[in-house]
């Protein structure tokens, strides 16, 4: 580093004005003065330490607003939840805090986000399924018997022919129309 008795009058005039310039334009005043600091860290520039101390001090104050905000939010949602959990009790959707568990669980697993519909969705699972009669699905195990296989062990396609035929010329032999 050139020392500035190496420089003549006129340079070393240029270099004052240059640093006065940047230390007056609003613009280039704090980086000027961070610079300087850079250079001989033991300068004391009041105008950058009040500036410090209060950029952590603001700092430091948003982190605790942000903690307590954080904090509130949190003791809100268990609120909420508690009384969605009491809501479940009372209307009868959930007789103990294990079906409350068990409902939550099935919410995380199937993506639901209301407790209620969860609840009904676990009580009708718990129901068992009561089976239905032959009779009312329309099932009659009498209706294979007069069907004759014997055509379709010894010619599938021959005996689907057939029975493509019959269908069609009882389709034809009916004056209504499908349907009615």
């Amino acid at each position: 580093m050139a020392s500035l008795e190496d420089l003549s009058l006129e340079q070393r005039d240029e270099l004052a004005l240059l640093m006065k310039e940047l230390s007056d334009n609003p613009e280039t005043r704090k980086e000027a003065l961070r610079l300087t600091r850079k250079v001989r860290p033991n300068l004391t520039i009041p105008e950058l330490d009040i500036e410090d101390r209060t950029d952590s001090a603001i700092s430091a104050s948003e982190q605790r607003i942000m903690k307590l905000e954080s904090q509130i939010r949190e003791k809100e949602a268990r609120e909420e939840l508690n009384k969605r959990r009491t809501s479940l009790k009372e209307k009868g959707l959930a007789q103990s805090d294990e079906d409350i568990e068990q409902i939550e669980k099935l919410m995380l697993e199937q993506g639901m986000t209301n407790h209620e519909t969860a609840a009904q969705y676990f009580e009708w699972m718990k129901q068992a399924a009561t089976p239905t009669p032959n009779s009312a699905m329309g099932y009659n195990p009498s209706a294979l018997s007069k069907f004759d296989l014997s055509k379709y062990w010894k010619n599938p396609q021959m005996g689907a022919r057939d029975e493509a035929a019959k269908a069609l010329t009882e389709l034809r032999k009916n004056s209504r129309p499908i349907g009615i």
